[in-house]
């Protein structure tokens, strides 16, 4: 994130940014706030790469409209940046673990009964707080991959802490289903 930073600044510095409204962020790439209180996995992608983003967005996402469904349009834009940025598995892992962890975030934020009922027990700052706990240490556990490139290593440190996101987001996704599929048994009742 730093080295955003640096780059825009310098960029600033020698006038490159100047939009022509008044204001320095032409060339902006990362947006600093919003990268510490996002409370979406979305959000945060949004908030660094934004160029990059909106590229695929506009080139790759919006093109891929003709399949009919929004899910495999993500996974095909995520599909791309991993080969965009290179052929290492570790790529691979990192952009299909965010495909996962935003799938689980929409989904289940909205969708998961086990979430709506935890909405209605806690208070709004505790769920506030979990989920920008959530994003910062799944999407923390996702960069390992991009920065170790090779399975072996890859499993060895995700071996380490147990592979304990990836799990809890699939008992996420599982839960969503299983859930439900006996919420829809009890309205048919």
């Amino acid at each position: 994130m730093a080295v955003w930073c640096i780059a825009e600044s310098s960029c600033i510095h020698m006038g490159y940014t100047f939009n022509g409204e008044n204001r320095w962020d032409g060339l902006r790439n990362f947006a600093t706030r919003s990268f510490h209180t996002s409370l979406t996995v979305q959000g945060l992608i949004d908030t660094w790469n934004i160029k990059t983003s909106l590229w695929c967005s506009k080139h790759i996402y919006k093109r891929c409209k003709f399949l009919g469904n929004k899910t495999l349009s993500q996974l095909l834009t995520m599909l791309f940046l991993a080969i965009w940025h290179g052929v290492h598995v570790g790529y691979f892992v990192f952009f299909f673990q965010e495909f996962l962890y935003g799938m689980v975030m929409e989904k289940g934020a909205s969708q998961n009964v086990l979430l709506q009922r935890l909405n209605r027990v806690v208070p709004r700052v505790v769920i506030v707080a979990l989920r920008w706990t959530f994003i910062k240490v799944f999407m923390s556990f996702t960069f390992v991959s991009f920065e170790v490139f090779y399975l072996d290593k890859i499993l060895f440190v995700y071996g380490s802490v147990y592979f304990i996101c990836p799990i809890v987001a699939l008992i996420l996704i599982a839960s969503n289903y299983l859930f439900a599929e006996k919420k829809q048994a009890e309205k048919q009742d």
